[in-house]
This record gives structure tokens, C-alpha cells and sequence, in this order.
């Protein structure tokens, strides 16, 4: 059997190394997690209404077509490059943590930076440093932070009602007004004068730096006004279980991050109530239940051994308290991950695993 030049061209690279097969493909896992995320867009989708899959489909399409291209230039096979499905997890990532009514342009731009910048600049799919959603976040939110912290919408039960496909369509594409419409959101709500910023988060940012979160009233869960996100942690949670049963994601690194997080959270919470949010409040608003199941655990950018995955947990969870006690930004989970990232190859190193046959017996090698 005669193998052609231009087949061992396609296939050098871009193939698995042959020493174990695993029963789930790159394609089926991200199938997996697109699928694990559907719980938390119908949250999205009920208490923020319809323009979360607008955010989506227009990241999709932007992501589609930029690996199109890269896939031409590369001479690389189209329909591979397409059908691991990560475009579609990383748009998927993005859509959920950008303000809904984010003008299209920008979510073009943050989806090209994540595909082309974070990407496929080092290479492709697995050889990312940096986590490709959370660095297209953070690109809007240090480029564009006027148009980041004013489209976003206060939740509300039965929110799409209101945010329907033709009127968050209309803001997103045509650049129409949103103010009637976030007015018309927020009458909804128990008490529409609660978030005096687009955020929780964002809203105590002056508390925190004056020194003063104490004197604020904590949120009432159970009120119209804070419900969506108890909702949506319990969305991420189905979701991260979901791939836990599936063995697609170790449950080591969710339960130690959740820990640290209630841990440390509380901890400062209870030597500095003056600056810090309670435990429970750093758990549920934010990104931190997301981050907890669906972006730390990306395999291409966090640790590579099993100790290494536990220390990369924690060392999120730790940089996500410091930065939103201390930050300047309101929420912290994307800058987290990203400084995490970084001390990926250095936590391998710290952690790598002892060579086989090597130390397992008194008077062996050392």
C-alpha cells in the first residue's frame, strides 16, 4: 500500500500521536460541551432575553469564517478544520459572558481576535497558550469599555417577552436605541432601582473602593431581582456534571476552585467586610461558576499533570478574590484565567510526574 506524498503532508502535524485511543474524539467533546451548555442559554434567554443568541450566531458566523480562511492559507483540508467544533465552544463561551446588547461589530472583533490573535497564531487548535473566549473578552473590555459597561441588561424574569429576536435585533444590527428597552426590562423586577450598575459586581465597585460594602444590603435570592443567578449557577452546575458523568472534564479541578473560592472569599469577607462580598455572593455572581466547569478545565490551556490540574484551580481561584477585592474591574474571571495560563508550563514543570521506574525502590536511581 502506497501512501502519497501529499497525503503525508496532510496528515503530518495535525494527527494524534498513535500511543492511546481515546473513545471520545475532539469532535464529540465539544459536542458535549455545546450540549452541556444549552441549560445556561435558556436561563439567558428567559431572565435576559433573545439577543444572547444573536451575540452567539454572530460570533459563530465570524469564527466559521475565519477558520475558512486560515485553513486556505495553510493548505489545509476545509472540512477538517471545521469539524473538531471548537469555533463553535469558543463562540458559545463568548456570547455568554458579553452584554447582550453588544454591538455586532465588536463581537466580530473580540470573536477575530480569540480565532486569529490567541489561536491560530500559535498554530491551530492545542497549541493555544491562552484561554481563546477570555481573551476576546478582555480585548473589548480594555479596548472598548464605554460600549462594554452600557449594553448590558438587568435581569428580569419572563425577559424575553420583552428582549424578543425583532427588538434586540434591532440594537444589535441596526444601532437603535436600547434605553426603552432596558426600562421596560427592568420594570419587571421587584425593585428596579436595586442594581444602580450594569452588574452586581459593578454596582458595589464604588462600595468596595470606599470601603463601604457592609452598609449595603445583601441580595435577596429568592427576589425577582437576584433569582437569574441562582438560576444560572444551577444551569453551569447541570451542565459541568454533565460532562463529569462523561468523564469529559475531572471533577478535581470544579470542586477545588469552588472551594478556594467559598475558602478565600469568605475568609477576607470576614477580616474586611468593609471590602469584601460574602462567599455565597462570589460563587453566584460573575463568572465564577462558569469558569468553574467550563473554561478552567479547557485541557489545552491548563495544567498537563494531575497535581498540576488541582494547583491550576487554585491558583484561579486565588487571583480571582485578589482582583476583585483589589482590581479595578468589577469581575475578575477572565484575568484570572489568562495570568493562570501563563503559569501553566511552570506548574508542570513543578508538578511533572516521576519517570517510570525511577525512585520506587530503596538504593534505585535518584
Amino acid at each position: 500500500m502506497q501512501i502519497s506524498v501529499q497525503s503525508a503532508k496532510q496528515n503530518l502535524g495535525i494527527e494524534a500521536a498513535p500511543h492511546l485511543h481515546g473513545r471520545l474524539s475532539t469532535q464529540k467533546i465539544m459536542a458535549l460541551v455545546l450540549a452541556a451548555l444549552l441549560p445556561a442559554y435558556a436561563v439567558m434567554i428567559y431572565f435576559f432575553g433573545f439577543a444572547v443568541i444573536w451575540q452567539f450566531l454572530t460570533a459563530s458566523v465570524t469564527g466559521v469564517l475565519l477558520e475558512l480562511i486560515c485553513a486556505l492559507l495553510r493548505g489545509r483540508n476545509l472540512r477538517r478544520a471545521l469539524c473538531d467544533l471548537s469555533v463553535l465552544v469558543t463562540a458559545a463561551l463568548l456570547a455568554l459572558t458579553l452584554p447582550p446588547l453588544m454591538p455586532y461589530h465588536l463581537t466580530i472583533a473580540a470573536m477575530a481576535f480569540a480565532v486569529l490573535v490567541v489561536k491560530q497564531a500559535f498554530g491551530g487548535l492545542g497549541m493555544n497558550i491562552f484561554n481563546p473566549a477570555m481573551a476576546g473578552f478582555i480585548f473589548l473590555v480594555i479596548s472598548a469599555p464605554g460600549a462594554f459597561f452600557s449594553t448590558y441588561i438587568a435581569p428580569a424574569p419572563a425577559a424575553i417577552t420583552i428582549a424578543t429576536p425583532q427588538r434586540t435585533a434591532a440594537v444589535i444590527f441596526s444601532n437603535a436605541s436600547d434605553a426603552q428597552l432596558v426600562a421596560e426590562i427592568k420594570a419587571l423586577q421587584d425593585d428596579p432601582d436595586a442594581l444602580s450598575g450594569a452588574t452586581f459586581l459593578e454596582s458595589i465597585k464604588t462600595a468596595r473602593k470606599a470601603g463601604t460594602v457592609s452598609d449595603m444590603a445583601e441580595p435577596d435570592f429568592q427576589s425577582s431581582n437576584y433569582s437569574a443567578y441562582l438560576y444560572l449557577a444551577a444551569a453551569y452546575t447541570l451542565g459541568g456534571v454533565l460532562l463529569i458523568a462523561c468523564k469529559v472534564i475531572l471533577i478535581q479541578m470544579p470542586l477545588a476552585f469552588l472551594i478556594t473560592v467559598a475558602a478565600a472569599g469568605g475568609l477576607w469577607h470576614i477580616i474586611s467586610p468593609q471590602t469584601a462580598i460574602s462567599a455565597t455572593e462570589q460563587l453566584l455572581f460573575g463568572g465564577t461558576m462558569l469558569a468553574a466547569f467550563f473554561i478552567i478545565t479547557d485541557p489545552v490551556t491548563n495544567a498537563g499533570t494531575s497535581k498540576g490540574r488541582v494547583v491550576f484551580s487554585v491558583l484561579c481561584a486565588l487571583l480571582l478574590i485578589l482582583i476583585r477585592v483589589k482590581g479595578s474591574y468589577s469581575d475578575s474571571v477572565a484575568f484570572a484565567v489568562l495570568l493562570a495560563n501563563c503559569a501553566a508550563p511552570l506548574i508542570d514543570v513543578l508538578t511533572r510526574r516521576r519517570p517510570f521506574g525511577i525512585g520506587y525502590k530503596e538504593g534505585g536511581l535518584q
